[in-house]
């Protein structure tokens, strides 16, 4: 988003702009290592933590803004469009 007018930067999905490390907050991960769970052997730990964060994104603008936004990215007109959908 330009910080001046407000406009979206990079509204298409060729150039949008996925969150980095730099622009994610402190993620702590807990291992369960009980021997029961030890059994199932080598799992994946590096992706779950990237996968809600368009759900969590999507539930916070839901809560701000009393309606849900069914598009991704939330661009400014996505928003509007949904506010005005809204009964």
């Amino acid at each position: 988003m330009d910080p001046r007018t407000g406009r979206m930067l990079n509204p298409n999905m060729e150039f949008y702009k996925l969150a980095g490390i730099a622009d994610v907050g402190d993620i702590r991960v807990h291992l369960d290592i009980r021997e029961e769970n030890d059994k199932r052997g080598v799992i994946g730990l590096g992706e779950p933590p990237s996968i809600p964060i368009c759900a969590a994104i999507g539930n916070a603008v839901a809560n701000a803004i009393g309606v849900r936004v069914p598009n991704i990215p939330m661009t400014p007109q996505h928003v509007l469009d949904a506010l005005e959908g809204r009964a």
